[in-house]
């Protein structure tokens, strides 16, 4: 077996691709909470509360970009399946250059 996106999604596994898929969402997640504790952390040893005040109430912003992230991605990966299965490379050109446009701003 080869490592194509094709196969990924037309002939693999349905339970081995939502693992190949899943792992590297949860892996971001995991890197997004262990930089939040980082920082915590070592803002905290400044002792200074209003600096640690400061990191614990930017945290939620943090994690909203995240929800947006996430958001963008599945619904560009909702399409882009929805392209795949039916061939149309055109949506699939647009959906991507989307994509980019979103991360890049």
């Amino acid at each position: 077996m080869g490592n194509t996106n094709s196969e990924l999604f037309e002939e693999m596994d349905i339970s081995q691709a939502a693992i190949k898929v899943m792992i590297p969402t949860i892996l971001g997640s995991l890197v997004m909470v262990l930089y939040s504790l980082a920082d915590t952390y070592f803002v905290g040893l400044l002792n200074n509360k209003i600096q640690s005040a400061a990191v614990s109430l930017t945290s939620p912003l943090l994690i909203s970009f995240k929800i947006v992230n996430n958001l963008f991605g599945i619904g560009a990966s909702s399409l882009m399946s929805r392209g795949l299965g039916k061939k149309i490379i055109k949506l699939l050109k647009r959906v991507l250059l989307l994509e980019y446009m979103v991360l890049l701003f």
